[in-house]
């Protein structure tokens, strides 16, 4: 390539490559919606490389630098808790008790204990259980919604599940009552 300046650099990079690169980015984030924000972060780093002219092959550097922003992406994504509102949830829990006050006390203690169970467990664990069991999510349903492979949802469940077993063998009622809670007809 001959000696152009940054600005000039990039837009011959993103004139001759970006459409590889929307592919290449495409195939490898769950979230397809995500591709324009992270195209446009590859394309700012290049601007900020200062011997611009040195680079050999633009095709791999552009790669190689969308394989980094990929990867940051990916930890920034596990690193935010999944966020499922337990209040929504909560509310497809409550049964049809009409004005009887003892229904909705042992229901609203049953939420509560729900709620203080599932503090216990990790976020993203918690998130699945609730997914599954009280919004009734497919496995590969909970994947999607916390952005994740269906092995690693599957890995969340069945680790919400071992702590559900061991809750209860241990005699803590808390987990009684939310396994109760969470259990589907």
């Amino acid at each position: 390539m001959p000696t152009l300046d940054k600005k000039s650099f990039v837009a011959a990079i993103a004139a001759q490559y970006g459409r590889r690169l929307r592919r290449f980015l495409s195939v490898r984030l769950r979230n397809v919606e995500d591709v324009p924000e992270l195209a446009q972060e590859v394309f700012l780093r290049l601007l900020r490389v200062e011997r611009h002219e040195a680079i050999r092959n633009p095709e791999a550097y552009l790669l190689t630098v969308a394989s980094h922003v990929i990867h940051q992406h990916a930890l920034r994504q596990a690193a935010s808790p999944a966020f499922v509102a337990i209040a929504e949830a909560a509310s497809e829990l409550t049964i049809s008790d009409g004005d009887d006050p003892v229904a909705k006390a042992d229901n609203a203690q049953r939420i509560e204990h729900l709620e203080a169970f599932l503090s216990k467990l990790p976020p993203r664990v918690a998130a699945a259980l609730v997914l599954h069991r009280v919004s009734g999510f497919t496995v590969q349903e909970v994947a999607d919604q916390l952005g994740v492979r269906r092995e690693t949802a599957k890995r969340y469940l069945a680790r919400a599940a071992q702590y559900c077993r061991d809750r209860r063998v241990g005699g803590v009622e808390a987990a009684g009552d939310a396994a109760k809670v969470m259990e589907r007809d």
